[in-house]
């Protein structure tokens, strides 16, 4: 019954433009683009979850690597590589509270802190 409802006479007004937007049961269904950034938001927060816990085994391990060796360049890299992971790790926070309107500017800034971190680790290598 409200099929035929809107068929005969909700659809004609709306063709009319007498009818307001909001009885069409279609418009009342969320857009495709709505969802879109909640799961780049979602899908990149766990991407930088992930992406710091293989880093936190990687630095671990390293740490302990470097308790062995201490040679002052080794020291200077290892200082350099703390201060890199604190930067990541607080942008990642940044990235999980990040406002919609904020969402753009933390995820800059938490890519640029990754790959400062990277940069730092491929010192450790020399």
């Amino acid at each position: 019954m409200k099929s035929l409802l809107h068929i005969f006479i909700i659809a004609p007004l709306m063709l009319a433009g007498v009818a307001p937007a909001s009885a069409d049961p279609a418009a009342q269904a969320q857009p495709v683009e709505a969802a879109t950034p909640a799961a780049d938001h979602n899908a990149t927060i766990e991407k930088a979850k992930a992406q710091l816990s293989d880093w936190r085994i990687k630095l671990d391990a390293y740490a302990e690597k470097a308790k062995t060796e201490s040679q002052p360049k080794r020291t200077e890299a290892a200082e350099d590589l703390n201060k890199a992971w604190a930067k990541t790790k607080d942008a990642t926070a940044r990235l999980e509270t990040a406002s919609a309107a904020e969402w753009a500017d933390a995820k800059v800034e938490f890519n640029k802190d990754y790959d400062a971190m990277a940069a730092s680790w491929a010192k450790t290598k020399n």
